[in-house]
């Protein structure tokens, strides 16, 4: 599918959850017709609160009708630390997003673990379709933008030691310019 990145979605609802040192980030709003498509994606990793961004794309193939339709999206991330914030940035400007803490309360001192993938086991059941995370890469480094987006997703083993994970590249780009002032390399991948 060939997928033009036009412009910001506009969000009329947003909410995050984590759980451990994964965050759900899900949005909620209308898009101009029922072919456009909205993904989340991570903004700078190095950002603080984490930064994420709502995407409107479009296939340049697909026919529509001009009416607009109701969307709601929601993308998993590993962010490490706790979060009480974090900000989304869509059509209208940033919002400012209260995390809320799904974390089950643990009477050790060990940290909450996660249960395992597998067959009929993952944290975020999204219909069995792979994850998708967006890597960056300042020196415009293949390698580095591609080891940024992995560590982003859930892992993909069962827990076995020489699981072989498989993950697909499906956009690579350069952002450039813009008010952050942006200047990258952009790997898409999935997995």
């Amino acid at each position: 599918m060939h997928v033009v990145e036009e412009q910001l979605a506009t969000v009329d609802r947003s909410n995050a959850y984590q759980i451990g040192d994964i965050l759900l980030v899900r949005l909620a709003g209308t898009k101009p017709t029922a072919c456009h498509i909205v993904t989340i994606e991570r903004s700078l990793p190095d950002v603080e609160p984490p930064a994420f961004v709502a995407r409107l794309s479009m296939d340049i193939r697909a026919k529509c009708r001009p009416e607009s339709a109701p969307f709601e999206v929601h993308q998993a991330f590993r962010v490490g630390l706790r979060r009480d914030t974090v900000v989304v940035h869509h059509s209208a400007g940033a919002l400012e997003v209260t995390v809320d803490d799904l974390t089950p309360p643990t009477d050790s001192a060990e940290e909450p673990t996660l249960p395992a993938r597998g067959p009929g086991v993952s944290l975020i059941d999204v219909g069995g379709q792979p994850g998708e995370a967006v890597g960056y890469s300042r020196s415009y480094d293949l390698k580095e933008a591609i080891e940024d987006a992995i560590t982003q997703l859930p892992p993909q083993g069962p827990g076995i030691p020489d699981w072989l994970s498989s993950y697909v590249v499906t956009s690579i780009g350069v952002e450039k310019g813009g008010i952050g002032g942006f200047d990258h390399l952009k790997v898409r991948v999935s997995g």
